[in-house]
């Protein structure tokens, strides 16, 4: 048997591959599939480890992290995380002792700990006992027999064959990983209440995602032949050996800026070599950090540099007091890592203006189709981020920028496909919680396609929880603000849209729209007024809506018409049923009463 290295390092290429092959041949299994709970919690702490941050697996954050627990969990006197360990432990022994004895690599839960440990069987053992026939040549399902009995899968010999099989490994292991996904969907409270004959592929499958025409594509270009993940960062911090006070804030301040910026992670991979370490050969930008101390005042510096062409990106400075517990130095690290990471932060803004290799081009094409809401742009954004889901179906980015767009076809009838758009968003959803349970952007995606399915109270659990996850990520915030004030509760979502719009300079038009309309309902004319002024005149159907409302309080007759007569052009779906459309988008009875009246449109 050979061991995986599992430690602090991340997996990549073929060992990561053969994990999460591993690990989805055990969830497609009938006693896994019956287990949607111990499914989630296998599934989080082997991506925890591939990761390389087996370290994180204690049982407060498996707790709050894989099993929605709040953030007051105490695991000395709730012990479902031992208790589920337990289970795990012996359902994983059952599986091997049964439908997966002849699986090539082992997964399992050392008593004492959660970190789960890999064994993979010799292949020339494996040649000897006739494991290697059943389990290489089809590695994400079980071996199919022939009707006399015996495997009809053929010894695998020519070392050709192995590596071309191995180069397949990351598709195989995402197609069974899709396949495992539909009984997850039961256990988020019996949503798929619609009986569409959905099958395996709707949403999920490969094989059901339409074919992208180079046409459609256009620019957004499929990319190179590196793993799929996220803007690679890495972090140079000086250690300062000779002034012990400066090395002590320059490693707590690391310390933060790591925690902040390691949260955005399906938009950024943090890396943080040692002093004297060369960079990682896949880092996309550097961020360097210098200080020095002057007269008892601390000068800090810092940059992010492009390492494809070496261009300084942003660079900032600032002059501090020199105190060892400075209370204010986890903000300022927030902050920072908030305005390089955001969605549309600074490192979305040179990617867009300076694409290179890797998924992020398209990541942010569809993050960035949002600003001016146009069907081409969806569409090529869509074309894109099925490329992607083609290439390894276990880059869950991919799935989260793939849901937002389905609610969008479903909001606005953008680029109609044939299966039920508010189905795809959910199974979209679902499928990027299932591949990244800790991610934020997953449980966003996951609760605005609740709230589109009208299932409000799961819809807010599932941002707050995306927020707790990320509470410096301005789009998690701004969503879950944008739902409250739907719901006409103004007093509890417009501080958090307040809150993005502070820390987002490249935000959509929604944003001002939200808190324009929340500072409205509260009778907070002038507030109102101030981020109606933001909404400029952008064809965004928000800022239409935004400059039509403004309009009429201030009773600028021709202003309204203007903008209503803009919104009818680009939506005509608004000009036939002004109530449906704005139901379609969330908008409670309340808040549409209220709006058309303001308006003038109550009668239509």
């Amino acid at each position: 048997m050979s061991d995986f290295d599992i430690g602090a390092e991340r997996l990549n290429g073929e060992p990561a591959a053969v994990i999460r092959a591993a690990l989805a041949r055990v969830l497609a299994s009938d006693a896994f599939r019956a287990a949607p709970q111990l499914s989630a919690f296998l599934a989080f702490i082997v991506e925890r480890a591939v990761a390389g941050r087996a370290a994180e697996l204690k049982g407060y954050t498996i707790a709050v992290e894989a099993f929605g627990r709040s953030a007051d969990f105490d695991p000395q006197s709730d012990p479902i995380v031992r208790v589920e360990a337990g289970r795990l432990r012996r359902a994983l022994a059952q599986y091997y002792a049964g439908e997966g004895i002849a699986d090539p690599v082992r997964m399992t839960i050392p008593v004492g700990a959660y970190v789960p440990a890999f064994e993979q069987l010799d292949m020339r053992a494996a040649d000897a006992s006739g494991w290697h026939s059943k389990a290489s040549e089809v590695p994400a399902e079980p071996p199919h027999e022939a009707a006399d009995g015996h495997s009809s899968s053929a010894v695998i010999a020519e070392p050709v064959v192995e590596r071309r099989i191995s180069r397949r490994w990351p598709i195989l292991a995402g197609l069974a990983l899709c396949i495992a996904l539909l009984p997850l969907a039961a256990w988020y409270g019996g949503l798929f209440q619609r009986q569409t004959g959905m099958g395996m592929g709707v949403g999920v499958g490969v094989a059901a995602l339409p074919a992208s025409g180079s046409a459609a594509a256009g620019d957004a270009t499929v990319p190179d032949a590196r793993p799929l993940e996220p803007t690679v960062v890495a972090l140079a911090i000086p250690e300062y050996p000779d002034d012990p006070k400066l090395a002590f804030l320059a490693r707590r301040f690391s310390n933060f800026l790591v925690d902040a910026l390691s949260r955005f992670d399906d938009l950024v991979t943090v890396k943080m070599p040692s002093a004297g370490q060369a960079l990682p050969t896949e880092a996309d930008y550097v961020f360097e950090m210098s200080g020095q101390v002057i007269e008892g005042t601390m000068e800090s510096f810092g940059r992010l540099r492009s390492v494809r062409d070496g261009r300084i990106v942003w660079s900032a400075s600032s002059t501090r007091p020199l105190r060892s517990e400075d209370p204010e130095l986890a903000i300022v690290a927030r902050r920072l890592a908030t305005r390089l990471a955001e969605p549309f932060g600074i490192i979305h803004a040179d990617i867009r203006q300076n694409p290179g290799p890797g998924p992020m081009p398209c990541i942010y094409r569809a993050i960035d189709f949002r600003r001016m809401m146009a069907q081409a742009d969806h569409l090529a954004a869509r074309t894109c981020l099925l490329a992607l889901i083609r290439r390894d179906p276990t880059f869950y980015p991919a799935w989260a920028q793939l849901s937002f767009l389905s609610l969008f076809e479903y909001n606005f009838g953008f680029n109609a496909l044939p299966e039920p758009p508010l189905e795809r968003a959910l199974s979209e959803a679902l499928t990027a919680v299932r591949l990244a349970p800790s991610s934020a952007r997953a449980q966003q995606v996951l609760m605005i396609a609740l709230f589109a399915r009208g299932a409000t109270e799961e819809a807010l659990k599932a941002g707050r929880q995306a927020m707790a996850r990320n509470p410096n990520d301005s789009d998690v915030i701004a969503t879950l603000g944008a739902r409250y004030i739907q719901l006409n509760r103004p007093a509890e979502g417009l501080p958090l849209v307040e809150k993005a719009i502070e820390v987002s300079i490249g935000r959509p038009p929604s944003y001002d729209f939200f808190a324009m309309l929340g500072a409205h309902l509260l009778g907070a004319r002038k507030l109102a007024r101030g981020y109606g002024e933001f909404l400029g005149v952008s064809s965004h159907p928000y800022a239409l809506l935004g400059r039509a409302l403004m309009a009429a309080d201030k009773g600028a007759a021709d202003d309204k018409a203007e903008a209503l007569a803009g919104l009818r052009v680009h939506h005509p779906a608004f000009a036939a049923d002004p109530r449906l459309w704005l139901q379609r988008r969330g908008f409670g009875n309340a808040v549409i009463d209220r709006m058309l009246s303001d308006l003038a449109l109550a009668g239509h």
